[in-house]
């Protein structure tokens, strides 16, 4: 019989039920989130831009639309204004969803290429295949 002192034989037990290394685990895991955490930080940054400029844009809007009418202006054109600018206003606020739906969707797909390039990357050191030895 061979003679494998007690703690040796815990070890390999161990590496057999928990093939991954911890560390490297560890490492992954912190990796992942810190590139989740600025590429979540990017795309916060740029909705937040862009609704800074909506918002900038929908002020002069405002402004325009509740000046008075000028003295001796035709109501009918005045009010033709009015619905043209309320026109523009809708179609500014529809392309704003757009952007920050694709901003989203853009972000979203990216976390998920980072999770599955991440999940690659663990399956690649768990593999047996990947080269790693067990201490006799």
């Amino acid at each position: 019989m061979l003679d494998i002192p007690q703690a040796e034989t815990k070890t390999i037990q161990a590496e057999a039920q928990f093939p991954v290394n911890l560390v490297e685990a560890q490492e992954r895991g912190a990796e992942l989130f810190t590139l989740a955490s600025e590429l979540i930080v990017k795309t916060a940054r740029a909705i937040w831009e862009s609704q800074s400029e909506l918002l900038r844009l929908e002020t002069e809007q405002a402004a325009k639309a509740f000046a008075p009418p000028k003295i001796g202006e035709d109501p009918g054109t005045t009010v033709s204004a009015y619905c043209f600018q309320a026109h523009e206003q809708t179609d500014r606020m529809i392309a704003q969803m757009r952007r920050v739906n694709d901003l989203l969707r853009d972000c979203g797909w990216q976390l998920f290429a980072i999770y599955a390039e991440s999940l690659r990357q663990g399956a690649k050191q768990a593999s047996p295949s990947a080269g790693r030895t067990t201490k006799p």
